[in-house]
């Protein structure tokens, strides 16, 4: 496919769209296929692949992993400049995301960081967390956030794909422990025990160009990379208006009106990228 030849996005067919929101709601989330082509995925992939400062932060995070510690946010290049038509923004900002978004939450919504997962060959996974656990601490009062994963490269059992607890959004906001820092914290594990008993545990196989998304109580974790293959992914992580936070923090962007992008991701945007400068380091 030439992507020359890709057209303007479409909005989502209304019954469509009735159908996901039921499902996010009873399940906590949806997985849309084919969002978008694989010759857009592609030009994202060459970007990570080639980028200075995310291949650092991928080094770190094998040689990390190589040790007795499970670095998991080492794992994740993070940056909160979601303002700019930049490559990454044109997929975070797709109107096929954010239309769903806003339907699933009945209000308006914005991107509220963006973040690279680099989960090459030997790299460890996360541990179950919810994301509204550190949104909360950053002065979001309402549980009303949602994270759209959208696969660069194939995600799989054996490259260590997501995971998500089906239904947890429904169990509110958990306590999390810390493990090595923030770098690998999750929920109580006495709690998690009791919890997959209950709930069943899905693995997101995604083809490239899906997208998951998924509530920001949600339990979700994945494994370890054990295989030969990495598995880049896209998240985007966004915030409703009502939702605006009371307070900065790490430079997260509260409330703004959020265009929605129709144009696909073409080679011309190999060189358009955010200002990584705005990134989000957690604390070790």
């Amino acid at each position: 496919m030439n992507l020359s030849s890709l057209a303007p996005r479409k909005a989502v067919e209304p019954a469509q769209l009735n159908d996901e929101v039921a499902t996010f709601w009873r399940r906590g989330f949806i997985v849309v296929r084919g969002v978008f082509a694989q010759p857009e995925m592609a030009v994202l992939k060459d970007i990570v692949t080639r980028h200075s400062a995310m291949q650092a932060h991928a080094d770190r995070a094998k040689e990390r992993s190589a040790g007795s510690t499970r670095p998991s946010f080492d794992t994740v290049f993070v940056w909160n400049d979601t303002a700019r038509n930049d490559a990454f923004a044109k997929a975070t900002r797709s109107r096929k995301i954010i239309e769903r978004l806003e339907a699933i939450f009945g209000d308006e919504v914005y991107v509220y960081h963006n973040k690279v997962a680099l989960k090459y060959p030997g790299v460890v996974g996360f541990s179950h967390h919810q994301d509204y656990w550190y949104w909360y601490q950053m002065g979001n009062l309402f549980p009303d956030m949602a994270t759209a994963m959208i696969a660069v490269e194939r995600h799989t059992k054996a490259n260590g794909c997501l995971t998500l607890v089906e239904g947890s959004h429904k169990l509110g906001r958990l306590e999390h422990v810390y493990r090595d820092g923030v770098s690998d914290s999750g929920v109580d594990p006495e709690r998690l025990e009791q919890i997959l008993k209950v709930m069943p545990e899905v693995p997101i196989e995604l083809e490239i160009g899906d997208v998951a998304i998924f509530h920001c109580n949600v339990l979700h974790a994945s494994a370890d990379n054990h295989s030969k293959e990495s598995r880049i992914g896209l998240l985007g992580c966004y915030n409703t208006r009502h939702n605006d936070p009371y307070k900065s923090a790490h430079g997260h962007p509260g409330w703004h009106p959020q265009e929605k992008i129709d144009e696909p991701i073409t080679e011309a945007d190999r060189d358009n990228l955010p200002d990584f400068s705005y990134q989000w380091i957690p604390a070790r």
